[in-house]
């Protein structure tokens, strides 16, 4: 998992217990490596140009990405936030206390 995704996620979980919150990040981590080449290349593409991006303007404000991205009017720059909300709450749920897995 590149840097900034690794922010995403530990900034999008909600979980606050450390070991959780690892194990989630794991499963983040071995979902977006078992996601198909094609489809990683540009996720990744997209994290390293967001990365540079946050860099220059706001390195500390990742709440102020993530805003800007949902707020895109280009539909492939809002679906970077939404991935990984949607990847965090599924490993949140699926690595929950007590549940299924």
């Amino acid at each position: 998992m590149l840097p900034l995704e690794r922010r995403v996620v530990a900034d999008l979980t909600t979980a606050t217990d450390p070991e959780h919150r690892r194990a989630v990040e794991a499963w983040v981590e071995g979902t977006l490596a078992a996601m198909p080449d094609a489809l990683r290349l540009g996720v990744a593409a997209e994290s390293v140009l967001f990365s540079a991006w946050a860099a220059l303007r706001r390195p500390a404000d990742l709440h102020g990405l993530i805003r800007w991205l949902d707020r895109s009017p280009v539909s492939l720059l809002r679906s970077y936030p939404r991935l990984f909300r949607s990847l965090v709450l599924f490993g949140e749920l699926e690595l929950e206390p007590g549940g299924r897995r």
